[in-house]
């Protein structure tokens, strides 16, 4: 029971640091500048719960299909890192788009929700990479496994409270500094993609650390 609360006081640390659920409200609060306030609720519930399935499916079958097409990690976090990099530069160079007065929000608010929420935003390629070595079936038995999915569903209820609180930042910053904080984060993310290009290719050539 003891080596159950460790692991699992590990384990949620671990994805805490990665998912990083504060650092996550200006990216939701840039991704979803033209919802509603009932639009941006129902992305946040569900692109939490899609990127919830995203996490456990790929750490469940996410190592066994890399392994079976001949796909390191390394390039898949380089493939992901490439994804994310062009996100971001949609959202520094791209043009935000109000919503039509008749235009459906629920439709709105699940396209965003599905991407780019879910993914590449909460379920990128760094969470996933992370629940597949937290999942290693070679490592930890199926009650190891279900505290780390018990720590994954922690982690990302608390995300899921911060989107919701973001309707109160948003009308103290106005859709101004929703802008502009879009544009920022959007700069932010680039450099974090470009990080995790350069991160796999210094692993893959055994380089010094960015």
């Amino acid at each position: 029971m003891l080596d159950d609360y460790r692991l699992f006081t590990t384990q949620l640390v671990t994805l805490w640091a990665v998912l990083d659920p504060i650092g996550h409200l200006p990216l939701f609060l840039g991704a979803t500048t033209a919802l509603s306030e009932a639009g941006r609720r129902r992305a946040a519930w569900l692109s939490v719960t899609i990127a919830f399935g995203i996490l456990i499916g790929f750490s469940v079958v996410g190592q066994l299909l890399l392994h079976a097409m001949g796909i390191s990690l390394l390039s898949f976090q380089i493939a992901g890192g490439v994804i994310v990099f062009l996100f971001a530069l949609s959202m520094v160079l791209g043009e935000v788009k109000k919503p039509a007065l008749h235009s459906s929000s629920a439709e709105d608010a699940t396209a965003v929700a599905i991407h780019p929420l879910a993914t590449p935003i909460i379920a990128g390629p760094g969470s996933m990479l992370t629940m597949v070595l937290l999942m290693d079936n070679n490592r930890y038995s199926p009650v190891q496994q279900g505290v780390t999915i018990a720590a994954l569903a922690v982690v990302l209820a608390a995300l899921l409270c911060v989107f919701l609180l973001s309707e109160r930042v948003r009308r103290v910053i106005g859709e101004n500094g929703s802008h502009l904080l879009r544009r920022i984060m959007g700069l932010i993310l680039a450099a974090l993609a470009v990080n995790m290009i350069l991160s796999a290719l210094a692993l893959w050539l055994h380089l010094p650390e960015i």
